[in-house]
């Protein structure tokens, strides 16, 4: 085994730990072991540096660019190279771009389209894609996932069954009980959006293309899968979640989450909120005027309350809970309480699918770069989360 995964298993271990404390609120002890977590951080971060020179110095045999441009940059030449399907690629933006051979329109390098007179995005585009969505927060690192061949379905669920040990004499028939199943349908949906770029842009060699365009369908993307969850959330107490109990302070919070959402759903639960909601939460004090949730010692770029993780969903597409009008208005922050990855899951037939057309724009003078998804959402145990509102100020 390398070093690195040896050390990734003692980071796993010790991040189990600290949570474990966390969740019995024994934040101090926690905060002890954080000390030694970072500094196995640093040194598996140290051991993989280690083990990837040695695997660039395996390949030091391998022709090095003649120029001074930097590789990054040579790689958006190739990439633009591609898009337009004009003149051929130099030694170094082949080296630089990773296994492409040839000129561009020759077999392996662009997968044609004739109906559509387009290429899919190469692997390396993707990637780029790919960590760019996981900037921003995705709803679906906290829901069950599934992949599925098929554009309609449906999935067996079993809700508590509230079944419970019985007495039996000797030699009598041990009491049996009954199991319910239901079924979860899901439809998956078809999505996408469309990015035009103007040719002029493209011909500017050292534009990143992708960057610029595949930023915007990352989010979109996220926006869309989001959407869909949260559209779930709402009919957990009507739509918007007008309905839903009022809390007006910590004490009530705590009853949410100690006492009105089922404990088999507690230790896996997560407080779902706005920026509206999180800045609440941030001015709680307890008698004492000391704050009542606190960073993740683990992860200091995240909050916990009495051990939960609070994840913070934009207000524009979280949005705030509006009642009455006139003088009788009044604005609520959303909270949604419980295991999203209980309650919602998702059925996805592909992953983001990304293609480059030439000829889209033709009459306009650009190219499209087009991104589809294609997913559906469906409540699998509703009982895993519930709902709650605060009024704002």
């Amino acid at each position: 085994m390398k070093k690195s995964d040896e050390l990734r298993n003692e980071i796993d271990k010790l991040s189990a730990k600290i949570e474990d404390l966390q969740n019995k609120e024994e934040f101090v002890e926690a905060a002890k072991w954080s000390g030694e977590l970072n500094a196995l951080v640093n040194q598996y971060k140290a051991a993989k540096a280690l083990e990837e020179m040695e695997i660039k110095d395996m390949g030091k045999g391998a022709p090095a660019p003649a120029s001074n441009v930097p590789e990054n940059e040579l790689a958006r030449r190739a990439f633009n190279k591609l898009v337009k399907r004009a003149g051929g690629l130099t030694d170094e933006e082949r080296q630089a771009y990773k296994n492409v051979t040839g000129s561009p329109g020759q077999p392996g390098q662009i997968e044609s389209i004739p109906a559509k007179g387009g290429y899919l995005v190469p692997t390396e585009q993707m990637a780029q894609i790919q960590d760019l969505r996981n900037e921003f927060t995705q709803l679906r690192d906290y829901i069950t996932v599934r992949s599925t061949n098929y554009t309609t379905g449906s999935w067996p669920t079993i809700s508590d069954q509230q079944l419970v040990f019985q007495s039996f004499a000797e030699l009598t028939d041990i009491p049996e009980g009954d199991i319910t199943f239901g079924q979860a349908n899901y439809t998956v949906e078809d999505m996408g959006l469309i990015i035009p770029v103007s040719n002029q842009l493209i011909d500017d060699a050292d534009a990143d293309i992708v960057n610029i365009c595949g930023r915007e369908l990352a989010l979109a993307s996220v926006r869309a899968e989001n959407a869909a969850v949260i559209g779930h959330l709402d009919t957990l107490a009507g739509t918007g979640g007008a309905s839903a109990p009022t809390i007006s302070s910590h004490k009530a919070l705590n009853e949410a989450l100690f006492k009105g959402l089922n404990r088999k759903y507690y230790n896996n639960a997560k407080i779902y909120t706005n920026q509206s909601g999180f800045l609440f939460l941030a001015n709680l004090d307890d008698g004492n005027n000391r704050p009542l949730f606190v960073p993740d010692v683990t992860q200091p770029d995240k909050y916990l309350y009495r051990g939960k993780e609070i994840v913070v969903i934009e207000d524009s597409l979280l949005e705030n809970i509006e009642t009455g009008s006139g003088a009788s208005a009044k604005t609520y922050a959303p909270f949604y309480i419980g295991n999203l990855a209980e309650y919602v899951w998702m059925f996805e037939r592909k992953g983001m699918e990304l293609a480059i057309s030439t000829e889209y724009l033709w009459r306009k003078y650009g190219t499209a770069l087009r991104g589809v998804i294609r997913f559906g959402t469906t409540v699998y145990d509703s009982n895993a989360m519930i709902a709650r509102k605060v009024e704002l100020a």
